[in-house]
């Protein structure tokens, strides 16, 4: 059944404290259920690090019984849910506050959707939007991860139109589709300096523009030439690699499972772009690095933290890469962002 558990809290950087902040950051939530060597498990694989874990906090909301969530603060409804449970009923919703809207989307593994009479099914990477009218079931084959958006009809009038594209898939290859994951995959990593309510609402916006540009894109897709579906593949794959950046498991065969191909097949996808599967991570966590120390945050990080966060195991290569690539070494970097001259 739908229903709200105790939490324990943690932004992802890891600070003792979840006061109300205008910053934008990504914010982790681990049920109460799950034990702390557990939690750290957990954090480390998905975030590859742990993060502090601090007081429990009642009745937040935990969809599909996930073991944790990677959401952000401010709220803008975004929510990773990994290890969801297997089998999930969200309740009618409506009242006095109005039928609710959702997007579902399962990372990994496969999702059987049913409302009533209807019923759908979606692959890794598709999505469907929802209206939470009636009891809706969720059954989850190999669940390891589903993205869940939450809907906002006056951002997104034509879910209330009749004949609005509810309760269908939108295929992996829609292009709207394929533009919200990006996105969100940025603003749930905390990529994106949205330190204003201005640009966290553009934010909002522009999720939902891209969810209407989504559904309203009905038509099957024509069938690809070959050097367009090997884009389209390598640029999914880039994607997956953004997600779990900071995992220092990261590796070709994760990627190459992830798709149901060999890691020949990813190898030679980067071979067209004159690298390799490790080149191009190496260069993301460096970018991600750079990123990380000249954001306004830079005074309270240290170099080994964003070396770690970014998923390099060993602080000495890390600097010798990072000087490699930008020719100064980070604590030159980050020493300029903080004076102001960077």
């Amino acid at each position: 059944m739908s229903k709200t558990g105790d939490v324990a809290v943690a932004t992802r950087p890891g600070r003792e404290t979840v006061a109300e902040t205008r910053n934008f950051v990504p914010f982790w939530l681990v049920s109460a259920d799950v034990g702390r060597d557990e939690a750290s498990t957990l954090s480390r694989r998905i975030l590859g690090r742990t993060v502090a874990r601090e007081a429990a906090a009642p009745d937040l909301p935990l969809p599909f019984a996930a073991r944790c969530i990677l959401t952000t603060r401010p709220d803008i409804g975004l929510r990773s849910c990994f290890a969801p449970a297997a089998h999930w009923v969200w309740s009618r919703s409506g009242g006095g506050g109005g039928v609710r809207y959702i997007l579902v989307r399962p990372a990994e593994g496969r999702v059987v959707i049913r409302q009533g009479d209807r019923r759908i099914a979606l692959r890794a990477r598709e999505a469907a939007a929802l209206a939470l009218d009636q009891s809706t079931e969720f059954v989850l084959a190999q669940p390891g991860r589903i993205d869940v958006i939450e809907l906002d009809p006056a951002l997104l009038p034509l879910l209330a139109k009749e004949g609005a594209a509810l309760m269908q898939a939108i295929p992996r290859s829609n292009p709207g589709l394929q533009a919200l994951a990006h996105y969100g995959a940025l603003l749930l990593r905390g990529l994106l300096p949205l330190n204003s309510a201005e640009l966290q609402a553009l934010a909002r916006a522009h999720v939902h523009d891209l969810i209407g540009a989504a559904l309203m894109d009905r038509e099957s897709a024509a069938p690809a030439a070959t050097a367009d579906r090997r884009a389209g593949r390598l640029a999914a794959i880039k994607a997956d690699i953004e997600a779990r950046l900071e995992r220092r498991e990261l590796g070709v065969e994760m990627i190459a499972n992830l798709h149901g191909v060999s890691a020949r097949v990813v190898q030679k996808l980067f071979e067209t772009e004159g690298r390799t599967f490790s080149d191009y991570v190496l260069e993301r966590r460096l970018d991600r690095a750079w990123h990380r120390l000249v954001t306004a945050e830079a005074a309270t990080l240290t170099i080994s933290a964003v070396a770690y966060e970014v998923g390099f195991g060993d602080l000495s290569y890390f600097n010798r890469c990072f000087r490699k690539r930008f020719g100064r070494p980070p604590s030159q970097i980050k020493a300029q962002a903080v004076s102001g001259e960077a």
